[in-house]
C-alpha cells in the first residue's frame, strides 16, 4: 500500500489528493511516514503538518499554517521540512485565494512537492471548504497532498460530499485501511516481540483488537505491564487471559475518550462495565451518574459518531468497537467506582431489570462485595464456582476468593476455603492453594468431613512441594505430620505424599506397609488413597503385581462409584505410571475404555504421550505454555517426565540451549526421579563433544536410582552402559550390564523393559536373533522416536540390514528431528547408502545450521555438533548468509526469531 500511494503522490497523471482513512489505531500515520520516507529517498521535497483536536475550533487554522509553510518553503533552498504546531499566521478574508496563488507558484517552479497532513479530520470547517476546491489547481502538476483522515459518522459542513465530487473528477483518491487478517496480526506480533505468538495469544488479540494494529501494540504493552505476557523458547504466551491489560491514560485509544470532555468519558467508563446488560445499560448508567437517561443517550450517540461505539444486533444495546478499550476503561476505574457499578449491575439482575450471563453476574458479585446482600452473593458465587472449577479455573479461583471474604457462617466459610484450595490446586496455582488449604487445616478442621479434611491435607502437602519449599516439606515428613488433624490414617497418607515428593520412595513404601492395618481400616477415602499410593509406589520400586491388577480391573476399588472426579484421578494416576514405563498404548487404551479422551488428560501427561506417539509440534507447544507460566506440575513424577520428553525433542530439533534450560529447570524446581533425565543429559553432552562425561552421567543416575530402590526408568540406562563398555572394548562388562537389563525386565514385565533387554542382549552378545526380536517389538509398539533409535543402534552394531536406515530416516523426518537425521546421513554415507533428496537435504542442513546459530553456538561448537571442521562451518555460514540475505549472525538470529526464516 505504501508503494502504491508513493507512486500516486509522485505521478503527475494520478489524483493530486490521496486520503488515507480508517479507524483509530489502524495505522494511518504509519502509512504517511512510510510514503514520506520513500519520497524523500527519491529526492521529492516534503512538508508535514500534524493536526490536533483543539484546531477544530481555530478558524482557518490549517489554511493559515499551510500558507505560512508554503511561503517558507519557496524561500528555502530545497528539501524536507516538518511543520511544528506554531500559531496561525495573520488571517485575512482572501487567505483561500492566497493558498491557490501559493500552489500555482509552486506548480510553475516545477519542483516536486508532497504535502502531508496527519489527522486532517481536526481541520476547522473553513479550512476544509477552502482546501478541497484548491485541489483543482493541482491537476497534472508537481504538487500533491497525502492526508490521513479518520472519518466520523457526523462529518460537518458537507466535507464528504465535496470529496465525492473530487473523486468523481479524478482529483482525489481514497485509500481505506482495513483491519489486519489473522496472518498479519501474527506477523506483527512476531516482529514486535521477536517471538512467535501462540494460537491462544493470537486468538485473544483478534477478539480484543479486531485487527487494528495500534490496538495490538497497546494490548501487548498493557499485558507486559501486568506481567501476563511471557516469552519462552521464542514463543509468546498469555498466561492469565482474564487479567486485563494495563493501558495508561495517555495511550491514544484511551485518550480519544478522555478528550471528548463533558459526560462522554464517565458514560464510556460506565458502559465498559455495564454493556453486557444490553438495552438496560443506558438507564443504569444514568442512575450511576445521577443524570437524565436522555443525557446519557446523547453521549452514547457522540461516542458512536466518534467511532468508539457501535450498535449491537437485535436490540443488544451499545458495544465498544474495540473490546480492548472496554477492558482498559474498566481497569482504569477506581475501586469504589468499580464496586458501585458492579453492585448496580447485580441489583438490576436480581430485580429482573436486566439479564446477564452467569459468568458476568459472578464477576460483578465478586467485585461488588459488601455493596450487595453478602449471603446471597456468596451462595451464588460458590454455586457458579463449583460448575466452573474443572474447566474454567481462573475465574472460579477469583469467585471463590471473593466468596471466602463474604461468608461469615463458619461452615460455609470453610467450604469456600476448601473449594478455593482445590480449584487453585487443579489449575497449578499452588501458592494460593497452599494458603487456603492451611487455613482449613489449622483453623477449621472440625468444620469439614473427614474426606474433605484429607483433601485439604493432600493439597497442602503437594502445594508445599510445588512451591519448592523443601525445608517445610522435609520438616513435614520428619515430625510435622504427627500434628496434622484427622487421625492416624490421614497422617500416614499425608506423610507418604511428603516422602515421595522428596524422592524418598522406599521410605514412603515402608510407611505404608508398616501402617497398613491403620489406613486400610479407615474410611473409604483413606483406604482408597492408601491402596492407590501403595500400588503406585510399589511399581516405582519394581513390584508390579498390585499395580497390574488395578490396570486390568480399575473398577473394583474403593470410591469408583462415588463420582466422576474420583474415577478421573484414579485413571489418570494409573495411566501416568504406565507412561513412566513407556507403555503408551496401554495408557491410552485404559483411559479411552473408560471414556476419558486425550484432550482431558492432565497437561504434563498429554506432553509425554504426545512425544511418544510422535506428535512433537503439539507437545512442544504445550511444554512452552507450561514453562512460560512458571507452573510446576505436582503429580509426581509428571514434571520430570515432561522435562525429559521436552529435552529429547529439543535436542533432536537442534535446540540445544533450550534443552539445557529444561534439564536445569527440572533439577532445580522438582528434583524427583532425576535418573529419568540421564539419557537426554548424556545425549546433550555427547552432541556438544563432552563424550568423556557421558559415562559419569549414566553411572551416577544408576547409583541414584539404586540408593532409592527405584527400578522404573532404569531400562535405557543399562543399554547405554552396554554400549559405552563396548566402545571401550570391555565386552565382559557389557554382558554384565545386559544381565542387569534382563533383571529389570523380569521385575517390570513391560514391553519397554523387554525391548531394552533384547537390545542389550543383541548388542552385548552380538545376537542377531535378539536383534530381530527387538526390531519386531519396536515396530509393534509404534513409537516413532523409539523405533528410529532402535534401528540406528542395530545398524551401528551391524545387527540388522543397513537398508533399515531408510525407515529410521523417514521417521526422523516426520518428527522434524533435524539433528539425528543429519547424523544419520553421515552413517548412511559411511555404509555406502545414497541419501534421498539432494535439494531437501541442503535445505534441511541450512535449517539446522540456522537453528544452532540461534542457540548461540560458536563456530567451534558448531563444528563438533555437525561433525565437520571449523573451515567447513565458515563456508556453510557464508552460503547461508548469501542465500538468506543476512549480513551477520545477529541478522540471521533476528530472522529466525521473528519467523522471517523458518528454522
Amino acid at each position: 500500500m505504501v508503494a502504491r500511494i508513493t507512486e500516486a503522490a509522485a505521478s503527475r497523471e494520478a489524483a493530486p489528493l490521496v486520503l488515507v482513512t480508517g479507524p483509530p489505531g489502524i495505522g494511518r500515520s504509519a502509512v504517511l511516514d512510510g510514503v514520506r520516507e520513500q519520497l524523500t529517498a527519491r529526492g521529492v521535497a516534503t512538508l508535514t503538518l500534524r493536526m490536533s483536536r483543539i484546531e477544530r475550533d481555530r478558524p482557518l487554522g490549517l489554511l493559515s499554517r499551510l500558507c505560512a509553510e508554503l511561503r517558507a518553503l519557496q524561500g528555502a533552498d530545497a528539501g524536507r521540512r516538518t511543520a511544528g504546531n506554531a500559531a496561525s499566521t495573520h488571517r485575512r478574508p482572501g487567505i483561500g485565494n492566497q493558498l491557490t496563488a501559493e500552489l500555482r507558484a509552486l506548480q510553475a517552479e516545477g519542483r516536486p512537492l508532497t504535502v502531508f497532513v496527519d489527522d486532517v479530520q481536526w481541520a476547522d470547517p473553513g479550512s476544509r471548504k477552502a482546501l478541497l476546491p484548491a485541489v483543482h489547481t493541482l491537476a497534472g502538476g508537481c504538487v500533491s497532498f497525502v492526508c490521513a483522515y479518520r472519518p466520523a459518522l457526523s462529518d460537518p459542513d458537507g466535507g464528504p460530499a465535496a470529496l465525492r465530487r473530487l473523486c468523481a473528477a479524478g482529483l482525489a483518491e481514497v485509500t481505506s485501511l482495513r483491519p489486519l487478517p489473522a496472518a498479519e496480526i501474527s506477523a506483527l506480533v512476531s516482529h514486535r516481540l521477536q517471538a512467535m505468538p501462540s494460537a491462544s495469544l493470537n486468538g485473544h488479540l483478534r477478539r480484543s483488537c479486531r485487527g487494528v494494529p495500534g490496538a495490538v501494540h497497546a494490548a501487548l504493552d498493557g499485558h507486559r505491564r501486568t506481567g501476563t505476557l511471557r516469552v519462552f523458547d521464542r514463543h509468546a504466551y498469555l498466561v492469565s487471559p482474564d487479567t486485563p491489560p494495563e493501558l495508561p491514560a495517555e495511550q491514544p485509544l484511551v485518550e480519544q475518550v478522555r478528550r471528548l470532555g463533558g459526560l462522554a468519558r464517565p458514560v464510556a467508563e460506565a458502559l465498559a462495565v455495564l454493556q453486557p446488560l444490553g438495552e438496560a445499560a443506558p438507564a443504569l448508567i444514568a442512575r450511576a451518574l445521577e443524570v437524565k437517561e436522555s443525557e446519557v443517550r446523547e453521549e452514547l450517540s457522540l461516542l458512536w459518531s466518534e467511532g468508539v461505539l457501535q450498535r449491537g444486533a437485535r436490540q443488544s444495546g451499545w458495544r465498544f468497537r474495540l473490546p480492548l478499550l472496554a477492558s482498559a476503561l474498566t481497569a482504569g476505574l477506581g475501586e469504589y467506582e468499580r464496586r458501585k457499578l458492579a453492585a448496580l449491575a447485580v441489583t438490576a439482575v436480581w430485580a429482573g431489570e436486566a439479564t446477564a450471563a452467569d459468568a458476568y453476574l459472578a464477576d460483578q458479585l465478586a467485585l461488588a462485595g459488601g455493596f450487595v446482600d453478602t449471603r446471597r452473593a456468596a451462595r451464588e458465587l460458590i454455586a457458579r464456582s463449583v460448575e466452573a472449577m474443572l474447566h474454567d479455573g481462573h475465574p472460579a479461583e477469583r469467585w471463590l476468593r471473593a466468596a471466602v471474604k463474604l461468608t461469615a457462617e463458619p461452615g460455609e466459610h470453610t467450604r469456600a476455603l476448601l473449594l478455593h484450595a482445590s480449584t487453585c490446586y487443579i489449575h497449578h496455582r499452588y501458592a494460593e492453594a497452599l494458603e487456603s488449604a492451611w487455613a482449613v487445616i489449622s483453623s477449621h478442621p472440625d468444620q469439614v468431613s473427614s474426606t474433605a479434611l484429607l483433601e485439604a491435607e493432600l493439597v497442602y502437602v503437594v502445594s508445599v512441594a510445588a512451591t519448592s519449599d523443601t525445608a517445610a516439606l522435609t520438616e513435614l515428613a520428619r515430625d510435622g505430620w504427627r500434628s496434622l488433624p484427622g487421625g492416624e490414617g490421614h497422617r500416614t497418607i499425608a506423610r507418604c505424599a511428603a516422602l515421595y515428593h522428596l524422592d524418598r520412595w522406599r521410605e514412603a513404601d515402608d510407611q505404608l506397609r508398616a501402617a497398613y492395618d491403620t489406613w486400610s481400616a479407615g474410611d473409604a477415602v483413606v483406604a482408597a488413597l492408601g491402596h492407590f499410593f501403595s500400588e503406585s509406589i510399589a511399581a516405582v520400586l519394581g513390584r508390579m503385581t498390585a499395580f497390574e491388577r488395578s490396570v486390568a480391573d480399575p473398577v473394583h476399588r474403593p470410591l469408583w462409584e462415588e463420582g466422576s472426579r474420583h474415577r478421573f484421578e484414579r485413571l489418570c494416576g494409573l495411566a501416568r505410571t504406565l507412561l513412566s514405563c513407556g507403555e503408551l498404548e496401554r495408557a491410552t487404551r485404559l483411559l479411552t475404555d473408560y471414556g476419558l479422551q486425550f484432550g482431558h488428560w492432565p497437561v504434563a501427561d498429554q506432553i509425554v504421550a504426545g512425544s511418544l506417539q510422535g506428535d512433537w509440534d503439539r507437545s512442544l507447544d504445550l511444554v512452552r505454555m507450561v514453562l512460560a507460566g512458571d507452573s510446576l506440575l505436582a503429580d509426581v513424577p509428571s514434571h520430570t517426565l515432561m522435562c525429559r520428553a521436552a529435552s529429547i525433542m529439543f535436542i533432536s530439533r537442534g535446540r540445544l540451549t533450550q534443552a539445557r534450560t529444561v534439564l536445569d529447570k527440572a533439577r532445580d524446581e522438582q528434583p524427583v526421579m532425576l535418573h529419568l533425565l540421564a539419557a537426554p543429559e548424556s545425549e546433550l553432552r555427547h552432541v556438544l563433544g563432552a563424550a568423556d562425561q557421558v559415562d559419569r552421567v549414566i553411572s551416577e543416575a544408576i547409583d541414584s536410582a539404586a540408593r532409592g530402590g527405584v527400578v522404573i526408568g532404569t531400562e535405557e540406562l543399562w543399554l547405554r552402559k552396554v554400549r559405552l563398555e563396548l566402545a571401550g572394548g570391555d565386552r565382559a562388562a557389557a554382558r554384565h550390564y545386559a544381565a542387569e537389563a534382563a533383571r529389570v525386565s523380569d521385575l517390570l514385565g513391560t514391553d519397554r523393559a523387554l525391548l531394552f533387554r533384547l537390545l542389550t542382549k543383541a548388542v552385548a552378545h552380538a545376537d542377531p536373533r535378539a536383534a530381530d526380536e527387538a526390531l519386531r517389538l519396536a515396530r509393534r509398539r509404534g513409537q516413532p522416536y523409539e523405533l528410529a533409535k532402535t534401528v540406528t543402534a542395530l545398524v551401528r552394531h551391524e545387527l540388522t540390514d543397513v537398508a533399515a536406515l531408510r525407515e529410521a530416516y523417514e521417521l526422523y523426518g516426520e518428527l522434524d528431528a533435524l539433528l539425528p537425521r543429519a547424523r544419520l546421513r553421515n552413517l548412511m554415507r559411511s555404509r555406502n547408502m545414497a541419501v534421498p533428496g539432494r535439494d531437501a537435504t541442503i535445505a534441511e542442513n541450512e535449517r539446522l545450521l540456522a537453528t544452532l546459530v540461534t542457540e548461540g553456538l560458536t563456530n567451534s561448537e558448531l563444528a563438533v555438533v555437525l561433525g565437520c571442521s571449523r573451515k567447513s562451518v565458515e563456508s556453510r555460514l557464508s552460503r547461508l548468509f548469501k542465500r538468506t540475505g543476512c549480513l551477520s549472525r545477529v541478522e540471521l538470529v533476528s530472522a529466525v526469531v521473528s519467523g522471517a526464516y523458518p528454522a
